[in-house]
């Protein structure tokens, strides 16, 4: 065969592979453009779901919502909004608009949603006389820019009603203050009274006569501590603290002090921590404090009862005083329930109180910037916490 027939077959065949390969590559190409499209479909419609779900969350909403641009253009407006405004002013200045305003908003100007920040904040509208709570969140755009959306709920009624409770609370409190003050002097006197009558004249009554002399004293000590409690809850809420660095160690020698007699005649072992970081609060609520919280372990602990525990922690922000006792325990309870005012289940039923003692000790918490919290014992007894803030 001659040569130059040999390289014209030669290139064709080359011609023929390099045809083959470049079939291949388009092929190639062909399933990455259906495989990116294939893919496109899928975002486009993942974002699609994704406007519907916002939009039907937004139009659920029950208040007002708005989206404006870096440059306050209005970019959506839910359809409450629309129907309060009259229109949809998409594409306008929100300022002017929605606020009628020449300028931007001073609290636009003031709050950072722009840069990526949350803001949150109540205000109350000069043009109808309603509050309203705001919520100004950022949205992150594809293109790199932030718009801001508005979320905003009318809230005067729940103000009415948080100024009604507190003049309501204001009454309650002057009421009862009154009322105490008022009963502190009879009761006193029909305490004083009744038993100036059995100490002389107990020899002249009958059996029975004795009997009511006895049930008149026991009454009139009731509802004077009742009163005492009444008036320690009033000044727990409104007394002013006298808050220094106390020495944990000598409040618990005053409360160890007081209850000495009755730790001994029923054989009970105190233990309290070695040491203690001495901290900031007011002593006389702190004193009222470990003062309910033995006395109610000496009360509900029972017969069995053998020691009574005061313990101290801390955390970061907090100094946890607790005192725990070995004895009935409170399984079964209402734990949130024993620090409500004159609530007191079947098993304070022949206890003596008034159902004020913890009520006070959660008043004094809060007023120190903690809580009050109770929990059971693995086997028995029980455990109640106060926290007290190191930002005091």
């Amino acid at each position: 065969m001659p040569l130059e027939k040999k390289i014209v077959m030669k290139d064709q065949e080359k011609s023929r592979e390099q045809l083959v390969d470049e079939m291949a590559s388009l092929r190639q190409k062909v399933a990455e453009l259906e495989e990116l499209a294939a893919e496109h479909d899928w975002v486009d419609k993942t974002l699609r779901e994704r406007e519907e779900r916002y939009r039907a969350i937004v139009e659920a909403f029950d208040g007002l919502v708005y989206i404006c641009s870096e440059d306050y253009r209005v970019e959506f407006m839910n359809e409450e909004l629309i129907e309060r405004t009259g229109y949809d002013a998409t594409g306008e200045l929100c300022y002017q608009v929605l606020h009628q305003r020449d300028s931007v908003c001073p609290w636009c100007v003031k709050e950072r949603v722009l840069k990526g920040e949350t803001v949150r904040w109540e205000i109350e509208s000069p043009k109808d006389n309603r509050w309203y709570y705001v919520v100004n969140t950022p949205i992150y755009n594809a293109d790199g820019t932030i718009s801001k959306q508005a979320m905003i709920l009318d809230i005067t009624d729940r103000k009415q009603m948080e100024e009604a409770l507190e003049k309501s609370a204001e009454k309650i409190k002057l009421f009862a203050y009154s009322v105490s003050h008022d009963l502190k002097s009879p009761a006193a006197a029909i305490y004083g009274l009744t038993k100036r009558l059995h100490d002389r004249y107990k020899d002249n009554l009958d059996e029975k006569g004795r009997r009511y002399c006895d049930q008149i004293l026991r009454a009139s000590l009731h509802v004077g501590a009742l009163i005492e409690k009444i008036n320690a809850y009033i000044a727990a809420q409104e007394a002013p603290l006298k808050l220094e660095q106390l020495d944990l160690k000598e409040i618990l020698q005053i409360i160890k002090d007081e209850f000495s007699p009755r730790l001994t005649i029923r054989q009970i072992k105190w233990l309290e921590p070695d040491s203690i970081t001495k901290f900031v609060a007011d002593k006389i609520s702190l004193l009222r404090v470990f003062r309910n919280f033995v006395d109610n372990a000496l009360k509900y602990g029972g017969e069995n009862l053998s020691e009574i525990r005061v313990g101290y922690q801390e955390s970061e922000d907090f100094h946890v005083l607790s005192v725990s006792d070995n004895g009935i325990g409170l399984k079964g309870r209402d734990y949130e329930s024993l620090f409500v005012a004159f609530r007191r289940d079947d098993s304070s039923k022949n206890v003596e109180g008034a159902g004020l003692g913890l009520a006070i000790v959660s008043e004094i918490a809060e007023r120190h910037g903690g809580k009050v919290w109770a929990e059971p014992g693995k086997n028995k007894g029980a455990t109640f916490y106060m926290s007290v803030s190191k930002d005091l």
